[in-house]
C-alpha cells in the first residue's frame, strides 16, 4: 500500500524504470549524435641542418584529445622528392603500419587520450638540395570536429639562416552587400602561415577587375589602400584584414572580381596558394526582394565558412550539399536561402574576427552537420528521445 491507500503494483512501479530509461536515453543523445574524436598531429625533426649524408629522423605523433574513440584513422606523410628513407632502414610505427610507397600510416583505432608515434628516417637524396625540404603530415576524419590541428610540418634546411614559410591567402564575407543595411562591400581577407617557421614582412596586395566598385581598399594595421604590410605571422598563425569600399549605388546587376596576393622575403616553399580570386554578383540595390541568382546561392555558406575558415572544409561542404540537394527543391527552403543570404554576411564578418565566436559556432553547428551526415542515426535518436519524453509524461500522469 502507498500513502493514498492504493496497492503498489508493477504498473505503479514502472514509472521509476521509465525515469531511469529517460535519463539514460537523453544522456546518450548528445554523445551518439555528436561523437567527437579530436585528432591532433605534431611533428619534430632531430637535426634541422644536417651535414652531407647525415640521416635525420622525423617523429610524427597522432593524439586523440577528444572525448570519443577514433576508428579508420589514417595519416598521410610522404617525404618530399629530395628526401628518401636510407637503404637498409625503415620507418617504425608504434601502432598500425606505414607504407613508404604511398605515405599512408594506417592507425585504424585510437582511444580517447591515446597517442601513436611514427618515426621516419630520411636522408637528402639530391646533389643540390633546396633551401627547405618540408615534410607534411595530414589526417582527415569525418567525425573530427576540429580540423585546425590535423596538420603538422617540420623542415630540413640547407643552412640555419634559411626561413621556411608557407603563406596562403583566402577571403570570405559580404561581397554582395545587403541592400537594406549597407551600400558598401565588407569582407575579410585572411593570410595564414602554414610553414614551420615564423614569416616576416608579409605583403598582401589587392586588385579589382573591372574597376567598377569605388574606393575598394584593404583596412588594417600596416595597410595603405591596396597593399598591407604585416610585420610577422607566426608558424601556424593567421592575420585577418578587412576589404571595404566607398558607399555606392548600383542601378544594374554587375560582376566584380577581386584578386589577392601575398608574398614575403622569406622562402615560401609552396607558392601555389599565394593567390586567390573571388567573383561576386553585385545585385541592384533598389529591389530588395530580388531573387538570388543560382551562382550567388552556390557561392558560399557565409556563417559556416567564417566558423570553419574555408569554403572547402568538409563540414561546410556538407552544409552546402544539404542546401543544394534539399533546401533548393522546396519553396520554403528557397525562401530560407534568400533570407539567409540577405542577413548572414554581417553576422559572418563578426564571427570571423573572433576566435571564441568561431569555436562557439562550430560547437552549435556540429550536431546539425552530424545529423546531415548520419540521418538514420539522428532519426533513431530523435525517436528514442520522443519515446523517453512520452514515458516521462506517462509516469507523471500515473503518480
Amino acid at each position: 500500500m502507498n500513502a493514498t491507500g492504493r496497492p503498489v503494483t508493477s504498473r505503479t512501479m514502472r514509472p521509476g524504470r521509465n525515469r531511469i530509461a529517460t535519463v539514460v536515453i537523453l544522456a546518450l543523445i548528445p554523445r551518439v549524435l555528436c561523437a567527437a574524436p579530436d585528432i591532433a598531429l605534431q611533428m619534430t625533426v632531430d637535426t634541422v641542418v644536417p651535414t652531407v649524408g647525415q640521416p635525420v629522423q622525423f617523429t610524427v605523433t597522432a593524439s586523440n584529445i577528444g572525448a570519443d574513440a577514433a576508428s579508420g584513422l589514417q595519416v598521410l606523410d610522404q617525404l618530399p622528392a629530395e628526401l628518401k628513407i636510407p637503404t637498409g632502414m625503415a620507418a617504425f610505427a608504434s601502432t598500425g603500419a606505414y607504407d613508404a610507397a604511398t605515405g599512408v600510416w594506417s592507425i585504424d583505432a585510437l582511444a580517447p587520450g591515446a597517442s601513436a608515434t611514427l618515426v621516419i628516417p630520411a636522408i637528402v637524396a639530391v646533389t643540390t638540395p633546396p633551401p627547405c625540404s618540408v615534410n607534411v603530415a595530414l589526417t582527415s576524419l569525418a567525425q573530427d570536429t576540429h580540423p585546425s590541428n590535423n596538420r603538422a610540418v617540420a623542415a630540413v634546411k640547407r643552412s640555419a639562416a634559411d626561413r621556411c614559410v608557407d603563406l596562403a591567402v583566402s577571403s570570405s564575407g559580404s561581397f554582395v552587400p545587403p541592400c537594406s543595411e549597407t551600400r558598401h562591400l565588407d569582407a575579410d581577407v585572411t593570410v595564414s602561415n602554414r610553414g614551420p617557421d615564423d614569416a616576416s614582412n608579409v605583403y598582401v596586395d589587392l586588385s579589382q577587375v573591372p574597376t567598377t566598385i569605388p574606393g575598394v581598399r584593404l583596412v588594417g594595421a600596416g595597410c595603405t589602400s591596396t597593399r598591407c604590410t604585416v610585420p610577422a605571422i607566426a608558424a601556424g598563425g593567421q592575420v585577418t584584414l578587412q576589404l571595404v569600399s566607398d558607399d555606392f549605388k548600383n542601378k544594374r546587376q554587375q560582376s566584380a572580381t577581386f584578386n589577392f596576393a601575398t608574398s614575403s622575403g622569406d622562402i615560401d616553399y609552396l607558392s601555389t596558394n599565394n593567390q586567390a580570386s573571388v567573383t561576386a554578383d553585385v545585385l541592384v540595390f533598389d529591389d530588395c526582394s530580388i531573387q538570388l541568382p543560382r551562382n550567388v546561392a552556390v557561392a558560399a555558406c557565409f556563417i559556416a565558412t567564417a566558423a570553419y575558415g574555408s569554403p572547402l572544409e568538409p563540414h561546410v561542404v556538407a552544409l552546402r550539399q544539404f542546401r543544394d540537394r534539399l533546401l533548393q527543391r522546396t519553396a520554403l527552403g528557397r525562401a530560407f536561402i534568400r533570407f539567409y543570404y540577405r542577413h548572414s554576411p554581417p553576422i559572418a564578418a563578426i564571427i570571423a574576427r573572433h576566435e571564441w565566436l568561431r569555436t562557439l559556432v562550430r560547437m552549435l553547428l556540429t550536431p546539425l552537420v552530424l545529423a546531415i551526415a548520419f540521418p538514420l542515426r539522428a532519426l533513431a535518436l530523435a525517436l528514442l528521445a520522443a519515446l523517453a519524453v512520452r514515458a516521462s509524461r506517462r509516469r507523471a500522469m500515473l503518480t
